[in-house]
């Protein structure tokens, strides 16, 4: 038989223990009974003591962009609270008084172990985010008890227009010159910019120099704030103006940006004036004439070029000299003479020989040159100097003009024939019996000459060469006009025929 307990009685000890008196029961059955009860009610009474979320709550569950949303919770057993919010990127929050919120870190709040908060969400993201939040209970030793935490999960919508503006200072600017970007905007924590490639514009930040802003992506390396402008200084390489597109993105985070609401601009760079074609302003020489061995100066003036030079044409038996002798170094012909280049503005000494014994022209080109050693031939100035032989002889100073013309009345015959000293003026005069024209070479051309040369108005140059040459031409086409033998043009003009011969005689 087993053994059985009849009676228990509890009753206190000055220790403070109890005594336990049994009647008599069956002692196995009570003994295993009672050890499943100890173990039950140990149980119950640690359970009991764990700090516990029992309800956790976000209200409303959507929201939209800087609206606020309510937490409420209960807890059991708790000494302390923790909120954790774990946000996407472009999502940040603020207590009911305005401070900034944490994501991603545990922060204490304060209240009762039932009682609610509320937080202000911002999403700049773009799209419609969801955020969780969970909140840790603490223990009595002020520790987190994760077993006894509770999440909840509420979505929040994006801004619908983080920037309000964006302009710019002028919609045409001029290559190189400054225009301004002005934007407004709220809820992003700043803005790039972003300026779309186009040919043959490059935008800068200062007005000269190498910080050539890139195209095509953001632009630059920190971002500017949510409100605020950027002076920018766009230049055109081409000459026809080119639009530009410029975008402001605001920040989502990390670097990253909203190109769903970003703002657009645009504007024209006008193209950059083309570059001024270098000309030859001035160029002269000595006037009117030159002869073998003749030192002369040439002056020339250029503009908008970085020098120049002097084409001399190539002619037989002509050279010229670089200074005043023609034992200095001969210049070249059908080239650029002057190495290196000439001054874009000055004077030069040079000396002249013809060892043919008829006259030449010297013709002489000036060639503006551009800062990339070009020689513009289109933009030059030409001279010509005529050059006569060695031995010329220079004519006097001018005379007057030939007197009006007036009838001549012969002599009687009787007269003539019966005279015993020759008229006065038969020594002057000089009998033209041949025709007369350019390239001919005898007495007749140097009488000729001299007569003409007797007459400023007739025949400047004075030379006499014994070359009826184009000086002489021109001389003989004047005398043929003044008595109106021939008219320019027309036959004859500019050579001594029958009737050209005739007034000749008849005018001496």
């Amino acid at each position: 038989m087993s053994p059985v307990v009849q009676e228990i009685v509890l009753s206190p000890t000055p220790a403070g223990t109890t005594l336990v008196h049994m009647t008599q029961r069956n002692v196995q059955r009570y003994f295993l009974s009672g050890l499943v009860f100890i173990s039950i009610a140990f149980a119950g009474t640690a359970h009991a003591d764990a700090p516990t979320v029992t309800s956790f709550t976000a209200d409303p569950q959507s929201i939209s962009n800087n609206y606020s949303v309510a937490l409420a919770w209960d807890t059991a057993n708790s000494t302390g609270r923790d909120l954790l919010f774990n946000c996407p990127v472009g999502v940040t929050l603020k207590t009911a008084g305005g401070a900034s919120f944490p994501c991603g870190t545990r922060t204490a709040v304060s209240g009762s172990p039932t009682d609610w908060t509320s937080v202000t969400v911002t999403n700049v993201s773009g799209a419609r985010q969801n955020v969780s939040v969970t909140m840790y209970p603490k223990d009595s030793n002020g520790a987190n008890y994760d077993q006894g935490a509770r999440s909840a999960v509420f979505s929040v919508l994006t801004s619908p227009q983080p920037l309000i503006e964006f302009s710019v200072s002028s919609t045409s600017v001029a290559s190189g010159a400054s225009i301004t970007l002005t934007w407004k905007g709220v809820d992003a924590s700043g803005v790039n910019v972003q300026f779309e490639c186009a040919d043959a514009v490059k935008i800068r930040t200062t007005a000269s120099g190498t910080d050539v802003l890139p195209c095509g992506k953001p632009a630059l390396a920190s971002d500017l704030p949510i409100s605020g402008s950027l002076v920018v200084y766009p230049a055109n390489a081409s000459h026809t103006p080119v639009s530009v597109t410029v975008h402001v993105f605001p920040e989502i985070g990390g670097k990253t940006y909203d190109a769903t609401h970003s703002l657009a601009a645009n504007f024209d760079v006008r193209g950059a004036p083309p570059p001024k074609s270098p000309a030859a302003s001035e160029f002269t020489g000595p006037l009117p004439r030159l002869i073998s061995n003749d030192t002369f100066m040439l002056s020339w003036a250029t503009r908008d070029s970085t020098g120049a030079n002097i084409r001399f044409q190539c002619q037989d038996g002509l050279s010229v000299f670089a200074g005043s002798s023609t034992n200095a170094s001969k210049l070249p012909c059908g080239t650029n003479a002057f190495t290196p280049p000439l001054a874009v503005k000055g004077t030069v000494t040079l000396s002249v020989k013809n060892t043919n014994n008829y006259d030449v022209n010297l013709s002489a080109l000036l060639l503006p040159q551009d800062a990339n050693g070009i020689y513009f031939q289109t933009t030059s100035l030409s001279l010509n100097l005529p050059v006569f032989p060695a031995g010329t002889v220079r004519p006097a100073a001018p005379q007057p003009s030939l007197p009006p013309l007036t009838a001549v009345t012969p002599a009687p015959a009787a007269a003539l024939q019966t005279s015993s000293a020759p008229a006065t003026t038969s020594a002057k005069r000089y009998a033209f019996t041949r025709a007369l024209q350019r390239g001919s070479r005898n007495a007749d051309v140097t009488a000729l000459q001299k007569f003409l040369a007797q007459y400023s108005d007739i025949y400047p140059d004075g030379l006499v060469t014994g070359y009826f040459g184009s000086l002489s031409e021109k001389a003989v086409g004047l005398f043929q006009e003044k008595y109106g033998i021939v008219k320019k043009g027309e036959p004859g003009y500019g050579t001594v025929g029958p009737k050209t011969r005739a007034k000749l005689n008849a005018v001496q």
